[in-house]
């Protein structure tokens, strides 16, 4: 089995009434939904692409009739000033805002190139749990609605 990435004594499980995973050590009885202190975030990632994501198609799709509906997914790059700077991927999220837009922008480029897909990246790089569904949040009722998410404002105050 892969290394998690955590420290010792940490083990990732699974919650069944929120169908997500989480940190617990078991001999201090402790549980976390962020990944504790002096984790590895680049294996805990890796780990958790691998082993804690749901199985959906390459494009990020629940292999399912959509019946005319569409569903949205994304992709979160939370910066320090983010209401909560943490993560599944990281304890304490430490770069800045332009930071975290140079990222998104990178990540848009790779998207639209085709060198990968939105749901490959959000596996390994999106700071919501969403990452573990490869991006995916929900099916919209109605083709009329636009989903769009901006978790990241350059220039806003």
């Amino acid at each position: 089995m892969q290394a998690t990435g955590l420290p010792a004594g940490w083990e990732v499980r699974h919650s069944n009434s929120k169908n997500l995973p989480y940190y617990f050590n078991p001999q201090t009885k402790e549980s976390r939904w962020e990944p504790p202190a002096d984790t590895d975030s680049e294996t805990l990632k890796h780990y958790m692409g691998q082993y804690h994501t749901s199985n959906l198609r390459a494009d990020g799709v629940a292999q399912q009739d959509l019946g005319g509906k569409i569903r949205c997914a994304h992709l979160l790059v939370k910066h320090q000033e983010s209401r909560r700077p943490s993560s599944w991927r990281e304890a304490q999220i430490t770069r800045t805002r332009d930071e975290a837009y140079d990222i998104i922008q990178n990540y848009y480029r790779r998207i639209n190139s085709g060198t990968t897909s939105l749901g490959d990246l959000a596996t390994t790089e999106s700071d919501c749990p969403s990452a573990r569904k490869r991006g995916d949040l929900y099916v919209v009722l109605d083709l009329s609605y636009l989903c769009i998410y901006e978790h990241v404002e350059k220039y806003s105050g």
